[in-house]
């Protein structure tokens, strides 16, 4: 099986130049105590031969092909979906590669198993799966096939060394580069060639905008005390006190098409702003209209959740704009809205 891989890359070398510049950047290595017959993650490529032995040529060749895809996407490396399981996390990467690639011989389901729409984004998908599971919905999920990884517990596994890696994300995006400039994409599909190339772009964690902000409104508040020590210099100086009297408006997407996980979610978001130290937090819930606004002194244990009708930005942006007793808007939604 070693010697098979190995020849799959040398060949990749001369047919396939993007493959072969991003398996450059993963060790290949064997694994026969996984319970999937291929996963990868913290920088390694690792395959089951136990699992994979009975696979033709071109079956293997698929099957690694799917996974060094995977790696372009950097589904295991950025954009950990908040609240997924592994499970769905799998299904929710599958998906987006069935979508937009021809995997029938390997069996990855495809988005219409599930009746769900296609051109959707890898958490959009492994959001919906969870909530498919959160709703029981595990015992029936058309998981299963010919394909290798046909089990929720191989799924699962599959995604097992998934985490957020700035360093790996940051040496894709170099080899993508390099990729783009030469134009070898050898015969990988226009259209997730488009997708690899848009997910270079910088992406936003919504955690350090909120340190950030934070960090923002503590400078402006800050004022000196005879009541605490200087950190230096002790009681001989005056310390530093702060006084949050930010206005922060949260609003919330309640519509149709996001998902009871995903609310709770939002609220857990919000209820840990408290933590924080800020004292009041105007919560308005949002479809195509704006519910009454209210207003959090401390963390929530239940929300009634009104609307679940269509989704739009209009209003909630026009409230914001018209109080002017704000210093910031922070939306919680799924962004399935009209432009």
């Amino acid at each position: 099986m070693k010697e098979r891989v190995q020849k799959i890359i040398e060949r990749w070398y001369l047919t396939e130049p993007a493959l072969f510049q991003i398996s450059m950047t993963h060790d290949v290595e064997e694994n026969t105590k996984m319970s999937c017959a291929i996963r990868t993650g913290r920088g390694r490529i690792e395959y089951n031969p136990e699992q994979l032995d009975g696979a033709d040529d071109a079956t293997l060749e698929t099957t690694f092909r799917a996974e060094v895809i995977r790696i372009l996407l950097k589904h295991p490396y950025e954009r950990r979906p908040i609240g997924c399981c592994g499970l769905s996390m799998s299904l929710g990467s599958e998906l987006v590669l069935a979508d937009c690639y021809d995997f029938e011989n390997i069996g990855l389901l495809k988005p219409e198993v599930f009746k769900l729409p296609k051109d959707q984004s890898y958490e959009w998908y492994a959001h919906k799966i969870e909530d498919m599971l959160d709703g029981g919905g595990g015992g029936v999920l058309p998981i299963g096939g010919k394909k290798f990884n046909n089990t929720p517990e191989a799924m699962s596994a599959a995604s097992q060394l998934w985490e957020e890696d700035s360093t790996m994300t940051s040496a894709i995006d170099v080899a993508i580069d390099k990729i783009e400039s030469t134009k070898s994409w050898g015969t990988l599909a226009g259209n997730i060639v488009t997708k690899i190339i848009a997910n270079t772009e910088a992406k936003t964690d919504y955690r350090k905008v909120l340190c950030g902000f934070r960090a923002s409104v503590l400078s402006s508040k800050r004022h000196l005390t005879r009541m605490r020590p200087n950190r230096r210099t002790g009681f001989d100086n005056m310390g530093s006190s702060y006084s949050f009297t930010t206005s922060i408006l949260v609003a919330v997407d309640v519509s149709g098409s996001v998902g009871e996980k995903s609310l709770r979610n939002f609220y857990s978001v919000i209820n840990r702003f408290f933590k924080y130290g800020i004292e009041k937090i105007d919560v308005v819930q949002f479809d195509t209209n704006i519910q009454e606004i209210k207003s959090f002194k401390k963390a929530q244990k239940e929300i009634k959740i009104e609307g679940r009708g269509g989704t739009y930005f209009q209003p909630v942006i026009d409230l914001f704009y018209a109080s002017r007793e704000y210093d910031g808007l922070i939306i919680f939604t799924d962004g399935y809205a009209p432009m």
